[in-house]
């Protein structure tokens, strides 16, 4: 009988220190977890981050860029509706792969990237807006095709707004231009 005692009492410690090991490994890897959860957090918001409204002197053109500019706007959204109409149909046809989707897409980039090189904007303003929007798609391309490449980036949150910070500020820039414009 007093030779059960210690083997209960070493029993109940060696089952403690287990409990605790395994508790103890368990907040190393939510710890882990926690970390790697804010650090992608402090990514997406690094690139949501809008750069300040620039400030430029105002010229005669700056209504006919900002007619440009909208109507880039409104040919790529067109575009992108009637793109996603057609993949829609495919796909409810059952004739959309994997890859003609994939390219669509691309096709897509391409068409953003193409349309704002057209743009003929006369003004420093509206060529910095331009700028913004094209390095913004160049960014998506260059996003595009590395994913493509290697499907890991499916799991990076930053990834999928990366450059984003471009588009925002081209927003915030173009809406900011045309509070202070009268057409």
């Amino acid at each position: 009988m007093h030779l059960l005692r210690p083997l209960a009492y070493i029993s109940v410690l060696l089952s403690a220190v287990l409990i605790g090991a395994c508790s103890s490994q368990n907040d190393k890897n939510a710890e882990q977890s926690t970390h790697k959860t804010q650090q992608s957090s402090e990514a997406v918001m690094k690139e949501l981050k809008t750069k300040p409204i620039q400030n430029f002197p105002s010229t005669p053109k700056d209504a006919a860029d900002i007619t440009l500019l909208d109507e880039y706007q409104e040919k790529f959204d067109a575009m992108n509706e009637a793109l996603e109409a057609d993949l829609e149909k495919m796909d409810a046809e059952g004739t959309l792969t994997e890859e003609i989707d994939q390219q669509r897409k691309r096709d897509s980039i391409q068409s953003a990237l193409n349309m704002l090189k057209e743009l003929d904007l006369k003004t420093e303003q509206g060529r910095y807006i331009q700028g913004l929007l094209y390095q913004y798609w160049e960014n998506q391309a260059k996003a595009f095709d590395s994913k493509m490449q290697t499907k890991d980036q499916a799991n990076n949150p930053a990834e999928s707004v990366r450059g984003m910070s471009d588009l925002l500020s081209a927003e915030a820039q173009l809406d900011h231009w045309k509070t202070k414009t009268t057409p």
